[in-house]
C-alpha cells in the first residue's frame, strides 16, 4: 500500500512562502537593477568610445588642415616662380620644413616628373622611378584634388628611406616664360605623426584606433607590422559594410565595439575597436557585489522568514504538545498558551474542555472506587457468615461429643474474632490488633482440623501501633488452611511473620508448607481471569488484594510465591504510618 505523504508543518509552510515572495521580490529587484546598470554602463562605454573616436578624428583634421595651410602656401608659391627667385621660393619653404619634425620634404614636379622645387638637397631618383608611385599617378588628371596616400617608405631619394605619409596635388604653377603650367606639389611627412594621434586613444586595455582609405585597404594600423606577418587579423568586411556609426560583432571570439567616422579632407574612415569584455568590467565588479548582497538579502530573508514562522508556530506547537499529553491522559494541569489572539482563545477554549474533561474523569473514579469498596465489603459479609456458619457446625458437633473445654475454646475465640471485626465500624485498626484477629481464627481452625496444622506469629517490637485496613491477613490464612494445609498427609506449619522494611514500607509474611501451586495458577490468582475462580479459589486473595491497592495506591499489595510440594510464601506490602491507638472493645 502507498504511504500516505505527510503533510508539510505550519513553520514549513509559513518559512517557504514568505522566502519565496521575498527572494522572488529581491530577485526581480536585482534583476531590474542589473539590467538598467548593465544597459547604462554599455551606454556610457559606447558614449566615450566615440567621444574618444571623435576626438582622434578632430586632431587628425586639425593636422590634415594644417598641411592643407602649408600646400595653399607653397601653391601661392609656386605661382610667383616668375616673380620670385627660385632659391629664395625654396628657403621660404625649407624654412617652413625646418620648423616642423613631422615634415619630411615638399617638392614640386613637372607633369614629366622633374623637379621643379625642393626643400632637399639629396640626391632624387630617376624620373621614371618617380612616375610609376601610388602618389603621382592618383594626383594626375585631378586638378584641385588632393590625396593622403598612407604609410609607406620614401622612394624620391637615394640616401634615405623613411616610413612617410605623402599629401599630392596636382597644380598650377608660372613657368619660366611667364605662362601657367601643370605640376605636382608632393608633401612628405612622417608617419609617426599620425600615428602619435592614434596611440593617445585609449579604448581600455587593449582597444585602439586604424585608418582605411575609401577602397577599404589600411592607411594605419598600430598592428600593422603584426597584420603584414599574419600574426594579427583585422575584421575588414565587417567595417567595409558600415560606412558611419557604431555596431558590435564577435571577432576570433571576442565581443568587439566597432565605431566609424569619417575624416575629414583626407577620405579616410577612423576605425575605434574596443572590446566589450574591457569596458564592461564595471559591470563584473558590479555583478559580483551584488550577488554578494543578493545571497547576503536571501540568507537574511529565510532567518527572517524562520524567525518570524516560528514565533507565529511557536505557540500552535505548544498546543499541540499539551492536546499530545492530554491525549496520552496526562490531566494534571489545564493547558495555556499565549501568542497571538486566535491561538490564546484556542488555548483558553482546549483548556476549559480539559479542566471539565478532568472533573468529569474524577467523578468517574470517585463513582468506580465507591462502587469497588460497596463490592468489597459486599464480598466480604459473604465470606464472614460462610466462616460463621462452618465454626458453629463444629460447636454443635462438639456439643453432641460432650467436648466442653474445646465448646467453650472455640466459642471464646469466636467472640474475640468477632470484637476485632466489628471493630466499632472502623475499617483501619492496629497490626496488633489484626494479628491477634488471626490468632483467634487460627485458634478456631485449629480445633476444626483436630490439630492437623500448627501455626507461629512473630511481630517485630513497635510495629504493634501501626495502622493497617482490617481483615487483610485472615483471608490469606484461610486460603492457605484450605488449598495448601488440608491436603497435607504429614503435619502442617503456618508461620507469620511481620517487619519493616525500608523506606517506608511494613511486610506481613504468611509461609505455609502446603501442596503450593504451578506457575500458570500463581500468575492468574490475582487477575479476574483465573482459572480456579470457577470454585471460589482465590477470591478472598484478590479481595484482600485490590483492598489495599484502593486503600494504598498501586505500589502496594500482595506478593506470591509458590513451588508445587513446597509451599507458598504470601507477603503483603503496606505502607508505614503514623502508629494509632489500639480499640477499646468492652467484654
Amino acid at each position: 500500500m502507498k504511504r500516505k505523504k505527510q503533510p508539510y508543518s505550519i513553520m514549513t509552510l509559513l518559512t517557504f512562502a514568505i522566502a519565496v515572495v521575498s527572494i522572488s521580490f529581491t530577485l526581480l529587484i536585482s534583476a531590474i537593477l542589473y539590467s538598467q546598470f548593465s544597459s547604462r554602463i554599455k551606454e556610457n562605454a559606447t558614449v566615450s568610445t566615440r567621444e574618444i573616436v571623435r576626438q582622434v578624428n578632430a586632431n587628425l583634421s586639425y593636422y590634415t588642415n594644417d598641411i592643407l595651410t602649408i600646400a595653399t602656401y607653397a601653391r601661392d608659391l609656386a605661382k610667383q616662380t616668375n616673380i620670385l627667385p627660385r632659391e629664395e621660393i625654396e628657403n621660404r619653404l625649407r624654412s617652413i620644413v625646418d620648423s616642423r619634425q613631422d615634415i619630411v620634404c615638399l617638392v614640386l614636379f613637372d607633369l614629366g616628373g622633374e623637379t621643379l622645387l625642393s626643400t632637399s638637397d639629396a640626391p632624387r631618383r630617376p624620373t621614371e622611378e618617380i612616375l610609376g608611385q601610388t602618389w603621382f599617378t592618383r594626383a594626375i588628371g585631378g586638378e584641385g584634388n588632393f590625396y593622403f596616400t598612407g604609410p609607406h617608405v620614401q622612394q624620391l631619394f637615394t640616401s634615405s628611406y623613411p616610413w612617410v605619409i605623402t599629401y599630392s596635388q596636382q597644380i598650377s604653377y608660372t613657368n619660366k616664360q611667364g605662362e601657367l603650367s601643370q605640376g605636382l606639389l608632393l608633401i612628405d611627412m612622417n608617419s609617426w605623426a599620425v600615428s602619435e594621434l592614434c596611440q593617445s586613444a585609449k579604448l581600455g586595455s587593449s582597444g585602439y584606433v586604424y585608418f582605411i582609405d575609401n577602397n577599404g585597404k589600411i592607411v594605419y594600423h598600430p598592428y600593422q607590422q603584426l597584420i603584414n606577418s599574419n600574426l594579427f587579423n583585422e575584421d575588414i568586411e565587417s567595417v567595409q559594410e558600415h560606412i558611419f556609426g557604431t555596431f558590435t560583432n564577435t571577432f576570433e571570439g571576442r565581443e568587439r565595439l566597432v565605431i566609424i567616422d569619417t575624416v575629414n579632407n583626407a577620405r579616410w574612415r577612423i576605425v575605434g575597436v574596443a572590446y566589450m569584455d574591457e569596458l564592461m568590467a564595471g559591470l563584473d565588479q558590479y555583478t559580483t557585489v551584488m550577488l554578494i548582497i543578493l545571497a547576503f538579502c536571501i540568507i537574511t530573508t529565510i532567518l527572517i522568514a524562520r524567525t518570524v514562522s516560528a514565533y507565529i508556530s511557536r505557540p500552535i506547537k505548544e498546543l499541540e504538545r499539551l492536546m499530545n499529553s492530554v491525549e496520552r491522559g496526562d490531566f494534571s494541569s489545564p493547558p495555556t498558551v499565549g501568542g497571538n489572539q486566535e491561538v490564546a482563545a484556542l488555548s483558553q477554549t482546549f483548556a476549559a474542555m480539559v479542566q471539565r474533561i478532568r472533573q468529569l474523569m474524577d467523578d468517574i473514579v470517585k463513582s468506580q472506587e465507591m462502587k469497588r469498596k460497596f463490592e468489597l465489603d459486599a464480598l466480604q459479609a459473604k465470606i464472614n457468615p460462610h466462616f460463621l456458619y462452618n465454626t458453629l457446625d463444629s460447636v454443635v458437633w462438639m456439643a453432641e461429643q460432650n467436648d466442653t473445654s474445646g465448646v467453650i475454646t472455640m466459642v471464646t475465640a469466636l467472640a474475640r474474632l468477632f470484637r476485632i471485626s466489628i471493630s466499632k465500624g472502623r475499617d483501619i485498626i492496629t497490626l496488633g490488633e489484626e494479628l491477634e484477629h488471626v490468632r483467634n481464627y487460627l485458634i478456631i481452625q485449629q480445633i476444626r482440623y483436630r490439630d492437623k496444622f500448627q501455626f507461629s506469629i512473630d511481630m517485630e517490637p513497635g510495629v504493634e501501633n501501626l495502622p493497617t485496613i482490617k481483615l487483610i491477613v485472615q483471608p490469606i490464612v484461610e486460603n492457605a488452611i484450605y488449598h495448601g494445609i488440608k491436603y497435607l498427609q504429614e503435619m502442617g506449619h503456618l508461620d507469620i511473620k511481620v517487619f519493616k522494611k525500608k523506606p517506608g514500607a511494613v511486610i506481613i509474611e504468611i509461609r505455609d508448607n502446603g501442596v503450593g501451586m504451578d506457575e500458570q495458577r500463581l500468575n492468574t490468582i490475582l487477575t479476574m481471569s483465573s482459572p480456579s475462580q470457577k470454585n471460589g479459589e482465590g477470591i478472598g486473595v484478590r479481595n484482600v488484594h485490590q483492598r489495599i491497592q484502593l486503600y494504598y495506591g498501586s505500589d502496594y499489595g500482595l506478593e506470591i510465591s509458590s513451588e508445587l510440594d513446597v509451599g507458598t510464601l504470601v507477603r503483603l506490602v503496606i505502607p508505614e504510618q503514623d502508629p494509632i491507638q489500639p480499640i477499646k472493645v468492652a467484654h
